[in-house]
């Protein structure tokens, strides 16, 4: 992924009470390895957001539909129809997982990318999503009173900005943002933080889009999922969620977990999570 603005990953603790047969990150092994570099040492405080992207064929059953069937996440109104116009959907899974989710997270074929990020230092991260097609054009929707726009960018990648927040009942509220990075770096003049002078900082474009964007409150046992029905085309959830293997569609879904670290000893500690690259990669090395 091109997202030279993502902080590097970070230790970040597990809670809640998932199973660790379906969870993905609970396989990663809790022990460093021996090496010339010196592990990253475990964070103890803070927030946590941990991500894997699902992908599986454009219009897959279980991916398309299956886990979209005990309903959407109860947003407003105005942002739930927003979000249908882009070609986006939200559910929230709490407690038991549904059987067509806990076979996507337990089948290793179907994981892509999975991130721990943690918040001790930081406000917000972006999740990658998609490599996008150069250049890559859509239509976007921001107001419901407006009129759709067409977009067109070059060297593209698309991700989620999420922010999350403690909440005083125990649970964490997280802001998913839709992102889009692209084209070169610019050099900008920017003040320095006593604003006593000014720095030279380059930075690659962000197509950011606030309107779209949404808080979801979620608990220990709760999981968010952000996709795109394969039915729908040249819109902003095709941007973030289509991919392509061997000129064949591919259809990607982001789950989210959230938390504070440290709050449960039951989940192993994550060091570090190495990112497995995604089929359509795969395809496109062969």
């Amino acid at each position: 992924m091109r997202w030279a603005w993502l902080a590097i990953l970070c230790a970040a603790a597990g809670t809640g009470c998932l199973s660790r047969d379906v969870w993905p990150f609970n396989r990663i092994p809790t022990k460093t390895s021996n090496s010339a570099r010196s592990p990253i040492p475990p964070v103890t405080e803070g927030l946590y957001v941990e991500s894997v992207l699902l992908e599986r064929p454009a219009g897959d059953e279980l991916l398309d539909r299956e886990i979209w069937a005990n309903g959407l996440a109860n947003l407003p109104p105005q942002t739930s129809a927003l979000l249908q116009e882009n070609g986006l959907r939200v559910a929230l899974v709490s407690g038991a997982l549904p059987p067509a989710l806990q076979k996507l997270l337990a089948s290793e074929p179907d994981l892509v990318h999975p991130h721990a990020l943690t918040f001790a230092g930081r406000k917000d991260a972006v999740v990658p999503t998609a490599e996008l097609p150069d250049p890559c054009e859509f239509e976007v929707l921001t107001d419901l009173a407006g009129k759709r726009m067409p977009v067109k960018l070059s060297q593209a990648s698309a991700g989620v900005m999420v922010r999350p927040e403690a909440l005083a009942d125990g649970r964490v509220k997280v802001w998913c943002e839709p992102q889009l990075q692209h084209g070169a770096k610019k050099d900008t003049l920017k003040p320095t933080a006593d604003g006593t002078d000014f720095v030279m900082q380059s930075d690659v474009p962000v197509a950011s889009y606030s309107s779209l964007g949404f808080d979801v409150a979620l608990g220990l046992n709760d999981l968010l999922i952000i996709g795109w029905p394969a039915a729908t085309t040249k819109n902003l959830g095709m941007a973030l969620f289509a991919v392509e293997a061997n000129h064949l569609p591919r259809q990607r879904v982001l789950v989210l977990r959230a938390g504070r670290i440290g709050e449960s000893s039951e989940q192993p500690v994550i060091r570090g999570l190495r990112s497995r690259p995604s089929i359509a990669a795969e395809a496109g090395r062969k």
